[in-house]
């Protein structure tokens, strides 16, 4: 399993939604679905974002 779907089930498993982390992001909810999906990039700082928004709900 990789980086992204680890960090996918911590997501689901927090109950959070992707539109959810992507207005904390100001992104698409369609650039969250691309990047979990190991299918679309994001910059680092937005990676990071990514996480630490998951890791703290």
């Amino acid at each position: 399993m990789n980086d992204r779907m680890e960090w996918k089930i911590k997501r689901i498993q927090h109950q959070i939604k992707q539109n959810t982390v992507a207005e904390h992001l100001q992104c698409s909810s369609t650039l969250i679905s691309l990047y979990e999906n190991n299918k679309g990039d994001m910059s680092e700082y937005k990676i990071n974002q990514y996480k630490q928004f998951i890791s703290n709900n």
